[in-house]
C-alpha cells in the first residue's frame, strides 16, 4: 500500500503530493524539520521533537497555526492512515513546516498560512558490524551561520560537506571553527572520551541540540563524567574515544579522523556502553503501552 502522506489538511498518496511552486520553504528554504524514529510502530521522543519543532518555529518568527497537542495528534493521524503499510519498518515520521506560499520577495507577511507536511520515511539500518567496527570521518572548516540550534531546511553546508566526505571514503563530515574547536557534524552531534570524561560541545547557537544527544547525557551522567564543553581539533585528534549521535545513527564510533586514527582504531569500552545503556532504553520504550 502506497505511503499516504499529510499535506495542507489533507492525506494523500505521497508520489501524489505536491506543493505550490511559490512555497517559500520551496525557494528560500524558509522552512524548518523534524525526523522522529520509529520503533515497533512507535514514535520515539515525539514531545521533544514537537517541543524543538517550536523552538525553531519560534525563532524563525513563523507562527504555527497549531497546538503542540494537535501536532501530537496529527502524527498519530498519519501511522493511523498507514497501519495497512509496512509502517512498522519505516525509519521514522518526517515532519516540515514552511512559512507558506507567497510572491517571491525576501521579506515576507505576518499573515501567511503555513505549509504543513508528514510522511513516513524508510528505515536506514546501521549493520551490526559496522557499529562494532566503528566509521570514519573528515573535518571541514565550519561556514555556516550562528543559529546552528535551529532545524531549519537550510542544508547546503551539510550538503556539500556530507558528500565530501562520502567522496573521501569518510562516512561523516565533522565542522571545525577557525579557532580550532570542534562544534558537530553534518548530521550528528560529537563526543570525545579522555581520560574517562566525556566532552560534548555546549547546546548553544553553534550546534543543534540533538533528541539523541540529550538522551544520551541524562543516560551517562549516572556512570561517567560528562561534560557540556568545547573542545579542539588536537584534543578530537588525540581522544581515547570519539562517537557520534543523531536519531538515525543513534550512537555510533569512530575510529579514524582526517585518515588519523583515533587511539587503538577500535571502537571503545565507553562507547559500546553508551550504546547499550542507548539500547536498553530503546528496549523499555518499545515494552510501553
Amino acid at each position: 500500500m502506497s505511503n499516504i502522506a499529510y499535506v495542507n489538511g489533507e492525506f494523500v498518496a505521497l508520489e501524489e503530493a505536491t506543493v505550490s511552486i511559490e512555497d517559500r520553504g520551496f525557494q528560500f528554504g524558509d522552512s524548518i524539520y523534524e525526523i522522529i524514529k520509529l520503533y515497533n510502530g512507535k514514535l520515539f521522543k515525539l514531545e521533544d521533537h514537537i517541543q524543538r519543532l517550536f523552538n525553531s518555529a519560534h525563532q524563525i518568527r513563523l507562527d504555527l497555526d497549531y497546538s503542540k497537542e494537535e501536532l501530537k495528534e496529527l502524527t498519530q493521524q498519519v501511522l493511523e492512515k498507514n497501519k495497512n503499510s509496512e509502517r512498522k519498518e519505516a525509519g521514522g515520521l518526517y515532519i516540515q513546516i514552511t512559512r507558506g506560499a507567497a510572491p517571491r520577495s525576501h521579506s515576507f507577511s505576518s499573515d501567511l498560512e503555513p505549509t504543513v507536511i508528514m510522511y513516513l520515511l524508510p528505515a536506514k539500518k546501521i549493520e551490526s558490524e559496522i557499529r562494532e567496527e566503528g566509521v570514519t570521518a573528515i573535518t571541514m572548516p565550519e561556514q555556516r551561520w550562528q543559529h546552528c540550534n535551529i532545524k531549519t531546511n537550510n542544508l547546503l553546508p551539510n550538503i556539500l560537506t556530507s558528500h565530501r566526505a562520502k567522496k573521501e571514503g569518510a562516512d561523516e563530515g565533522i565542522f571545525v571553527t577557525e579557532e580550532g574547536m570542534v562544534t558537530e557534524g553534518t548530521s550528528s552531534n560529537v563526543f570525545i572520551v579522555n581520560n574517562d570524561k566525556i566532552l560534548t560541545h555546549p547546546a548553544d547557537g553553534e550546534i543543534l541540540p540533538g533528541i539523541t544527544r540529550e538522551l544520551v547525557l541524562e543516560l551517562a551522567a549516572d556512570k561517567f563524567n560528562v561534560q557540556e564543553k568545547k573542545f579542539s581539533l588536537k584534543e578530537l585528534y588525540q581522544a581515547d574515544e570519539v562517537f557520534i549521535t543523531s536519531t538515525p545513527k543513534e550512537v555510533l564510533g569512530v575510529i579514524e579522523v582526517d585518515d588519523k586514527q583515533i587511539a587503538q582504531g577500535e571502537v571503545g569500552p565507553i562507547t559500546k556502553e553508551i550504546h547499550k545503556l542507548y539500547q536498553n532504553y530503546i528496549e523499555e520504550f518499545k515494552t510501553r503501552a
